[in-house]
């Protein structure tokens, strides 16, 4: 197994929903990050195209009732799956198009990995059959839980409890697990120790949750402490995670698409 493989086996594979219609970027997307799945939302055939060969088995669900025609898209399609430097990205279609002979064709002649997914009226059904394709396709990999990497905004910060006071920190990275955040003076947190009433503010989004010091990495001179959060964190507090993430993570993805 070589490096990109390894990355990919614990990291995970990008999900790219490209010219997605509104039910598709705001329910079902937003269903699989809830679900832990990195899910993308893109507009640009082109400019994706020239992305993706730097995602190592990424994952493209086209909707093909979009922007070209079906016939485009088919040439598109075909070019992909030809084009030396993609040879690891795994295509599929959704579609509210109930042709049995588009079917045939994206699923049989052209055999694509992701399959023909239709677009019901109750979009869980949609949303359970493009689980099921991405299980099929180790999506996930080994990871459990997706993160993003909140480094330098300023919007974005954790107060710790400490006696009478708080003391601030600015988070480095979060996911559902937990975080790692630093300090401009370190608090020299111990192991283990247990904080209830963490203030964590993800921009405009406020939570109060219970955490416990997991232990530190050494940056330079500076200790990155990693926290977890306890059975007490609310459902509630990891769908606005998530969410939080998905932002995060739609908006850093949109910057490459804008560079590319």
């Amino acid at each position: 197994m070589d490096k990109e493989e390894h990355s990919v086996e614990y990291a995970g594979k990008k999900i790219f929903f490209l010219n997605p219609l509104p039910p598709i970027r705001n329910v079902v997307i937003d269903d699989l990050i809830q679900c832990e799945y990195e899910a993308y939302a893109a507009t640009d055939r082109v400019i994706l195209r020239r992305l993706v060969k730097n995602f190592a088995g990424c994952i493209i669900f086209v909707d093909i009732d979009q922007v070209i025609g079906e016939k485009e898209w088919e040439s598109w399609i075909r070019e992909i799956m030809k084009a030396g430097d993609l040879t690891d990205v795994r295509l599929g279609i959704v579609t509210a198009n109930r042709s049995d002979a588009l079917q045939n064709k994206y699923v049989n002649m052209l055999r694509l990995p992701c399959g023909y997914t239709m677009i019901h009226r109750d979009l869980k059904l949609t949303i359970a059959q493009i689980v099921n394709i991405l299980n099929a396709n180790d999506a996930k990999g080994r990871r459990k839980y997706l993160r993003a990497s909140v480094e330098n905004e300023s919007q974005t910060m954790v107060n710790f409890p400490v006696g009478s006071q708080f003391v601030s920190g600015a988070i480095r990275d979060i996911s559902t697990a937990g975080f790692s955040c630093s300090f401009t003076e370190d608090p020299n947190f111990s192991k283990n120790s247990l904080f209830a009433n963490v203030q964590i503010k993800l921009k405009h989004t406020i939570l109060n949750v219970e955490a416990v010091i997991f232990g530190f990495r050494v940056e330079g001179t500076t200790r990155v402490y990693v926290s977890l959060f306890t059975e007490r964190l609310s459902p509630d507090s990891k769908i606005k995670i998530r969410k939080y993430i998905q932002s995060n993570l739609q908006a850093r993805m949109d910057s490459l698409m804008g560079q590319s």
